[in-house]
């Protein structure tokens, strides 16, 4: 099937949008990583039951960026310093090692605290144990 001007620029688009969505070098502030992979079942129940609802509030807004970091072969993010890696790698140098797990980082890169690995049986307040940790990343920048 050929692939028309429309197509293209769409899939242009999305492109854009992801390496953006990948790409710490761009930030100078503190960021929440998703660390995830196209085949898990609890990275899609931790994205849609939470962090799809964080983001929808304004929560990455202003101070802390959002960056999902897929696991998948061939997906490559780049890190704070500008280097181009593949996720896995990138996952490795904060000590993930499954998914789905967070990672909070400094504006610097450095991480904050443990990974967070999994997703807990009950999701009630894992938002706001979410938020708790982004304020404080905040905090690290005022």
């Amino acid at each position: 099937m050929p692939m028309t001007l429309r197509h293209l620029l769409l899939s242009t688009l999305v492109f854009s949008a992801s390496l953006a969505a990948q790409d710490f070098s761009q930030s100078a502030q503190p960021a929440l990583v998703f660390v995830t992979q196209s085949n898990c079942r609890f990275c899609v129940r931790l994205d849609r039951q939470v962090l799809s609802p964080l983001k929808a509030s304004g929560l990455f807004n202003q101070g802390v960026t959002f960056v999902e970091v897929s696991l998948d072969a061939g997906e490559f993010v780049t890190d704070h310093d500008g280097l181009r890696v593949e996720g896995q790698a990138f996952a490795a140098r904060y000590g993930a090692f499954g998914t789905p797990t967070l990672l909070f980082l400094d504006a610097q890169g450095v991480i904050q605290g443990e990974p967070w690995f999994g997703v807990p049986d009950a999701l009630d307040f894992y938002g706001a144990k979410i938020e708790g940790a982004v304020a404080n990343l905040k905090g690290l920048t005022n």
